[in-house]
């Protein structure tokens, strides 16, 4: 299984007042990363337009752990941190280094499908199944039942 980085520089939209990178840009840089990956393996926007579905997030997070500041360049590191077996249901977990190999941050999102002409979430075409199947998995990786607990 890969690990998929992507590098970001920090630029003076993504900091606050407090001169370090505000909340919501560690989000922003994770989902042009997840974006970035999908497009290396042949699913961008157009494959997304094609089969009419997105994805919608249910749960999202992030835990700051070193301050970031305007010019500095991030990894981000992507990984499947939980994944049903037909991958409509993901949590995917996105490490971001510093330069010099600490970790600054971790974001994680959970999520599905939602196909957008039925307003219903779905599993996603066998293109995108296997390459969620084939990122690497984090070390508390879990299955996510397809059938939420009521």
């Amino acid at each position: 299984m890969e690990t998929f980085r992507h590098t970001v520089e920090v630029r003076w939209s993504d900091c606050d007042a407090n001169q370090h990178v505000r909340h919501s840009a560690y989000a922003d840089f994770c989902t042009h990363a997840r974006i970035e990956w999908l497009k290396l393996h042949g699913f961008g926007f157009e494959q997304f337009q094609q089969h009419a579905f997105g994805p919608v997030i249910f749960k999202e997070w992030t835990e700051y752990l070193k301050e970031v500041k305007m010019s500095e360049r991030l990894t981000v590191e992507v990984r499947i941190a939980g994944l049903s077996q037909d991958s409509s249901r993901f949590a995917i977990r996105h490490d971001l280094y510093k330069a010099d190999g600490k970790l600054a941050a971790r974001h994680e999102v959970s999520g599905a499908w939602l196909d957008l002409k039925a307003r219903k979430l779905m599993p996603p075409p066998a293109d995108l199944h296997t390459i969620f199947s084939q990122l690497a998995h984090t070390e508390d990786f879990a299955e996510i039942p397809l059938k939420q607990p009521t």
